[in-house]
């Protein structure tokens, strides 16, 4: 390609967002451009670096056994509504509708439509498993679209879905996708992180979000410090809870306590022991009891709690009367209710047997402790306290997100087959997507310097740029240039030969901004000596003068080390 017949459109006068580098970056390098609030053209230089992801995906989802297909972005409502999701996604889901006032859908996903299409096709235990993927637009009514492609109104992803006859398959693709992931992610060079996650609006057993690091991003990652490996607090968490229960504590620190002590002495023990002792909070959601238990000298963050619950419908805390009307005379709770453990709880050694519900104080067996519905998620505010010695945070940008859904489609669809002992089983399922538009944010948000973006080899839109200085005053230049040209062509490398009639400043300024990873400089001083001046974009100020008859080796070697 040459930049005389190419569309650069970069611009340097765009001013910086201090929200989101990535945001700047794209639209400086002219990668997208902003035609209404979360909508955005994606101009030729963006589109390449699209069309490589796209390829690093295509190629790993191919190699374990996807079959690509594509529907259309436009739903009809009826599966919506039969698995009740119409009503859960809310002001987010599009709507449209016909001439004849058929309403559509807008696709944010694709659960229902897939399950519905193989249930119609597949009639046999033989044909499965099987694994379906698509790279396609989906669609949100974003309230306040932000960071650029990183939430906005439309935006392309992969998701991908399995069929299986029994659990046991399921597990064994949803492992093959976990290690499929880190495939592709290692491939773009990206710092990321796999973790346990919730299944929200897709549902399912389990799922596990990939996260990459970026102090622009929405989610927050908890570490700890005394790990030498940054291991996810969320893991750990959840080995040590299969192993004790924080409610059936009995070592206490304050040994001489029972539970007849008198409140005055309980309150005393509140205040020299506030670290030691679970705070309860009793909220209604869906007409449903739901139970947040934190430590008592935390502070519940009730926007993390909307997270958990985000299908818009309101939260109210249960009020001091309603809780005693709860109370049996055997001064127990005796309903199973979930609850949400906040991860912090883990940390607690010697728990002091006080439980404090919506302020209302009570001795700790007024809990009935068969608890059966129990998820652990941070909960609560950061705000200057001890465990900060103990972990960091980190800010991050969801990239990935696999779910073992199991059965919830197929029950709702009625995707049943005849096992090889003419038995009817509901299918198993599993979903597997990745935030395709996201990922150039999250790259950019990684690989940058004060002069523009530093792709990584194999998603840059152009692997090399040859700068030849004064090529239109001088035949020699021009020669050697056009002759480079050809030649890495031929090697089939994607190559930019820089043949505008522009300032020196500027096309370098160009060159850096868009982050194209091999320069190569041809001048009047070089040329003498069969050399060119050669630079990479991630060291750029590290000049080498190498041969021409060497440089096209020595690139082609780079480009295959990093591959």
């Amino acid at each position: 390609m040459r930049t005389s017949k190419y569309l650069l459109y970069t611009n340097k006068h765009i001013v910086h967002s201090k929200q989101c580098i990535s945001h700047t970056l794209m639209l400086q390098a002219g990668l997208i451009r902003k035609i209404s609030s979360g909508l955005y053209i994606w101009l030729p230089t963006g589109l390449r670096v699209l069309q490589k992801i796209k390829h690093i995906i295509r190629y790993e989802m191919n190699n374990i056994g996807g079959l690509e297909i594509l529907f259309p972005i436009m739903q009809n409502e009826d599966l919506w509504h039969k698995s009740n999701r119409f009503n859960q996604y809310g002001k987010e889901l599009i709507k449209l509708y016909d001439r004849n006032n058929n309403c559509f859908i807008l696709s944010p996903t694709y659960e229902e439509i897939i399950t519905d299409f193989a249930k119609k096709q597949i009639n046999s235990y033989k044909k499965l498993p099987i694994l379906l993927y698509q790279i396609q637009s989906k669609f949100r009514d974003e309230m306040r679209p932000r960071a650029g492609i990183i939430r906005s109104k439309e935006f392309i992803m992969k998701d991908a879905y399995s069929f299986h006859m029994n659990k046991n398959c399921l597990e064994n693709t949803y492992h093959t996708m976990y290690k499929t992931y880190i495939k592709i992610f290692k491939k773009m060079q990206l710092n990321f992180h796999a973790i346990p996650a919730s299944s929200g609006f897709i549902g399912g057993k389990y799922s596990h979000e990939f996260q990459a690091l970026s102090k622009n991003g929405e989610d927050k990652l908890v570490f700890e410090k005394q790990k030498k490996k940054n291991t996810n607090l969320i893991n750990e968490i959840n080995k040590i809870y299969k192993k004790k229960n924080i409610f059936n504590q009995k070592k206490y620190i304050y040994k001489n306590f029972s539970n007849n002590i008198k409140i005055e002495h309980i309150k005393k023990i509140i205040l020299q022991y506030p670290q030691k002792i679970i705070k309860i909070f009793l909220i209604k959601h869906n007409n449903q009891l739901i139970g947040l238990a934190i430590r008592y000298d935390h502070i519940l963050n009730i926007n993390k709690i909307k997270t958990i619950y985000s299908d818009h419908n309101p939260m109210m805390f249960i009020q001091k009367e309603e809780i005693k009307n709860l109370i049996h005379h055997t001064e127990k709770i005796n309903f199973p209710i979930p609850f949400i453990l906040d991860t912090h709880l883990m940390y607690l050694k010697n728990i002091i047997p006080i439980v404090i519900i919506n302020n209302i104080i009570f001795p700790q067996h007024i809990l009935n402790q068969k608890f059966k519905k129990i998820k652990i998620k941070n909960i609560i505010t950061l705000k200057n306290q001890k465990y900060k010695k103990k972990i960091h945070i980190n800010h991050a940008i969801e990239i990935g997100h696999i779910f073992n859904i199991g059965k919830k489609y197929s029950k709702i669809i009625n995707f049943q087959i005849n096992t090889q002992y003419q038995k009817k089983n509901f299918i198993y399922m599993g979903c597997y997507g990745i935030g395709v538009t996201r990922l150039i944010a999250s790259i950019i948000e990684q690989n940058h310097d004060n002069k523009g973006i530093i792709w990584p080899i194999n998603i840059a839109p152009f692997q090399v740029i040859i700068i030849p200085m004064n090529i239109h005053h001088c035949s020699k230049i021009k020669t050697i240039s056009e002759k480079l040209y050809n030649q890495f062509k031929q090697k089939n490398i994607d190559v930019l030969l820089e043949d505008r009639n522009e300032r020196k400043n500027i096309i370098f300024s160009d060159t850096n901004l868009i982050g194209i990873p091999h320069i190569i400089i041809i001048n009047s001083n070089t040329i003498t000596n069969n050399t060119v001046e050669y630079q990479k974009r991630i060291n750029i100020h590290i000049k080498h003068i190498i041969h021409i008859k060497k440089i096209i080796m020595h690139i082609i070697n780079d480009i295959n080390n990093h591959m």
